[in-house]
């Protein structure tokens, strides 16, 4: 997903703005929307970890978001925001655990920012739709410190997220 650099900034700054983790109802999803280069709206929702991230600044809850995008592609995806830069660049493999199921591992890419890590796949938004819990672990560094980091979030009814950004964009739910 390609967003011109003003729209993108404006929505990330929509998002960044959110209340923190500690103010913010576990399970509350706050919806927004951007505007991809190609003209296409991007409809999305964001949720906080309930979890902290120790940083060197000061502790922070990660921001994950699904979104789907009107136009051509029609397309889901799903972004992890951290306020840390990972070093790594292209893929990051991720451990993705729904609700108390077994571990997988999946591979996000970093944005330029290296703030950003994002999916496109519809199977695991589909899944989601019946999930409670999202807990997301990778590892960030250099090669000679290697260290990990996990968010979980309490995604409440997850399935009612996502059949109001399907409808939204227009597009039909993705199925399990």
């Amino acid at each position: 997903m390609k967003l011109k650099p003003k729209n993108f900034v404006m929505g990330l700054l929509t998002l960044c703005s959110m209340p923190s983790a500690q103010a913010q109802e576990l399970g509350a999803w706050i919806f927004g929307q951007a505007k991809a280069e190609n003209g296409a709206i991007i409809h999305m929702a964001t949720l906080a970890s309930s979890t902290l991230i120790s940083s060197a600044a000061t502790d922070y809850a990660a921001l994950y978001t699904i979104s789907c995008q009107t136009g051509e592609p029609m397309k889901w995806v799903q972004q992890l925001r951290l306020e840390d830069a990972l070093s790594s660049r292209g893929q990051v493999e991720l451990l993705a655990t729904i609700d108390q199921k077994l571990p997988r591992e999946e591979f996000w890419i970093v944005t330029g920012n290296k703030r950003t890590l994002t999916r496109e796949n519809l199977p695991d938004i589909a899944e989601l739709r019946t999930a409670k819990t999202l807990k997301l672990e990778w590892n960030w560094g250099w090669s000679w410190l290697w260290l990990s980091d996990e968010a979980h979030f309490e995604l409440g009814d997850a399935g009612a997220i996502i059949f109001t950004l399907a409808k939204s964009c227009g597009i039909e739910e993705p199925q399990w």
